[in-house]
């Protein structure tokens, strides 16, 4: 992959990349137009002489990204005139690519219209896949164009990990990264080329990014300080100015920058995730067109003919699958359903096929997980599992913060929290316990009490029974009543 660091239409990221010697750089034409009126021809020959290799933004993933309303559609026209025919035109033999004026805002039947005037360029010009037409969009770009170039929004609708290394592999198109940001992004997809302007974000926002331990790391702003004291030796062994950088110093943290984004590609291409682009030889030129016979004179028939649709078997998906539960004395139960190893995952289409060290060509994955959970006890064994993983990760975290000197690393304490919150879950999950709630209701007068409903009219009775028996006289002290008259005796 050629990383081609973005930022060079301001001179001083230009003439920085220059003293570093980066050899592939790219710049906006949209960034260019809001300094320079183009009074004059812009001579990319004068500004970058004759080493560098350059890729020419269109911009126009600004445009789309943020539509300016106060640019009219008459306007942008004229501003596309002027960027193929003076800009690209100009500087031609200068330039390596150059990306299409792709701006949305015009439609997609006028971009189609553009790329008319791209054909004598074929062997410069990128087009842009617009995500909105899907894959089968980019399939078609890759099947027409000998470069096509996907956005870092883009990316975020495709699966690159797979549908981008098949592409590389199948076809002679090279793929190109425009505005990337992500490094997971880069480290996936099998790009011949990408451009970027993240090497910049140091003097833009304040961030920090270092390659230190076979990695990329980039530290936001609000962490500057601790991160900078963090790899102060691996600055240092750089060959860069290590107290300068903890000071901010904006030219030492800008070549520290482009320094590791290089460092991060060199570290791509040796493991092998970038196709090389594939020269045209007899086994993989594109044949020979074939004459069109004349279509015959159109008929139009009464009715529609249905299509005949063949049907078929039906299969539970790869990894699933549907098992007759059989009790000991051979008694079949209900059928279940349980994950199986799919065995569809092959070394050629895997995106750890560059590390894994069981990967060969042309053959199924060497690894399964034999996981089942139906018991509580097998439920018991995976969250334990899970939690001595989510340990380890702990133990490692804090194994590099000692290497580092000992200072505080914040991912390590997000990483405690996970674990405690793990551990939380874990518990209650596996508390036992029992508990009882009845709620009942009467209304209107009845015959038995709520008490004898639930429980039997002995029980309701006994509930409604004193204690003990008492006098009379204890009865009418307790009922109020001072004195008395026998009017009628019921029993005689």
């Amino acid at each position: 992959m050629k990383l081609y660091l973005a930022g060079c239409e301001i001179p001083a990221y230009r003439s920085l990349l220059a003293q570093e010697g980066h050899t592939t750089v790219a710049l906006s034409y949209w960034g260019l137009r809001r300094r320079t009126k183009f009074t004059k021809p812009y001579d990319l020959a004068e500004k970058f002489g004759a080493t560098p290799e350059i890729l020419v933004d269109s911009g126009c993933h600004s445009i789309n990204a943020k539509p300016n309303r106060d640019i009219t559609d008459a306007e942008l026209r004229d501003i596309a005139e002027h960027y193929y025919s003076a800009f690209i035109a100009g500087n031609l033999s200068r330039l390596t690519y150059f990306v299409e004026f792709d701006a949305h805002q015009l439609g997609p039947e006028w971009i189609r219209d553009q790329r008319r005037r791209l054909e004598p360029y074929r062997d410069k010009a990128i087009v842009v896949w617009d995500p909105d037409t899907g894959r089968e969009g980019l399939e078609q770009l890759c099947a027409e164009w000998d470069q096509v170039g996907i956005t870092q929004a883009g990316t975020a609708r495709l699966d690159i990990a797979y549908l981008l290394p098949h592409l590389a592999n199948t076809t002679d198109t090279k793929l190109f990264g425009l505005g990337m940001t992500k490094a997971a992004a880069l480290e996936h997809g099998h790009w011949y080329g990408a451009a970027s302007t993240s090497w910049i974000s140091p003097s833009q926002f304040g961030d920090t990014i270092v390659w230190a331990g076979k990695e990329l790391h980039r530290y936001p702003r609000r962490y500057k300080d601790m991160a900078r004291a963090r790899h102060k030796h691996a600055i240092a062994d750089a060959g860069f100015d290590a107290e300068a950088v903890i000071a901010d110093d904006p030219t030492e943290v800008l070549r520290l920058s482009a320094w590791s984004w290089q460092r991060f590609t060199d570290h791509i291409n040796s493991r092998g995730v970038t196709a090389p682009a594939k020269p045209h030889t007899g086994e993989n030129a594109d044949p020979t067109p074939e004459a069109v016979d004349q279509l015959p004179q159109e008929v139009r028939h009464a009715g529609v003919t249905p299509a005949v649709v063949k049907q078929r078997g039906k299969v539970p998906f790869p990894g699933l699958a549907v098992v007759q539960e059989t009790a000991e004395d051979g008694t079949v139960g209900r059928p279940i359903l349980k994950t199986v190893d799919p065995g569809v995952r092959t070394c050629d289409r895997c995106y750890l096929s560059s590390s894994c060290p069981a990967a060969q060509p042309a053959s199924t994955c060497a690894f399964s997980l034999p996981v089942e959970i139906r018991t509580k006890d097998q439920r018991a064994d995976v969250n334990a599992a899970i939690l001595e993983m989510q340990a380890g990760r702990l133990f490692g975290l804090r194994y590099a913060e000692e290497l580092e000197g000992g200072i505080i690393n914040p991912v390590l304490s997000g990483e405690i929290d996970r674990y405690m919150k793990i551990a939380k879950t874990v518990e209650e999950s596996e508390e036992t316990g029992f508990s009882v709630k009845i709620s009942a209701t009467q209304k209107g007068a009845a015959e038995t009490g709520l008490i004898s409903r639930l429980f039997g009219r002995d029980e309701g009775e006994q509930a409604r029974s004193l204690p003990r028996p008492i006098s009379v006289e204890r009865a009418a002290i307790e009922t109020g009543f001072m004195d008395a008259e026998v009017i009628e005796d019921e029993a005689a």
